[in-house]
């Protein structure tokens, strides 16, 4: 079964595998290390028999949640894990007293621009070359952090 929970400094090897697994322009260990002594970060894990098998956070910003990254290893997706993660995500952010969240995705990543429009997000700007070689950033927000159950 898998668990949802606050990361803790010993999932950051774990953190930086499923890193490695989903993203191009990957984080480094160090910056995920980092994360877990920046008091604006908030990430969530989903552990499967002690192995970290996604993972989402972000920054707390005043009053709003900056989506930093998300990522389910490959092995696990179109499983609901990476639902079930923004979901904890949307209530941690609740609690916190976030009234929006936010990200920045590449425009050319058709399956994440689907997975958060699933989540209630949408497309409210661009920032041009945001991810360098033309490729252009969409800014998506999502204003009702209440989760439909």
């Amino acid at each position: 079964m898998i668990s949802y929970r606050l990361m803790k400094p010993q999932d950051t090897p774990g953190v930086f595998r499923v890193d490695q697994d989903c993203f191009i322009h990957n984080w480094s260990l160090e910056s995920y290390q980092n994360e877990t002594e920046n008091i604006l970060s908030n990430y969530i894990v989903a552990e499967l028999d002690g192995e970290i098998v996604g993972f989402g956070g972000f920054w707390l910003v005043i009053d709003e949640a900056h989506i930093t990254n998300i990522g389910v290893l490959e092995k696990y997706r179109h499983c609901g894990i990476g639902d079930s993660i923004i979901k904890e995500m949307l209530s941690l952010a609740c609690q916190n007293g976030c009234v929006g969240m936010t990200l920045e995705v590449s425009a050319d990543n058709d399956p994440a621009i689907k997975f958060y429009k699933k989540n209630g997000f949408v497309k409210e700007g661009i920032r041009k070359n945001y991810y360098g070689n033309g490729i252009d950033g969409f800014i998506m927000w999502r204003h009702n952090l209440e989760y439909e159950k």
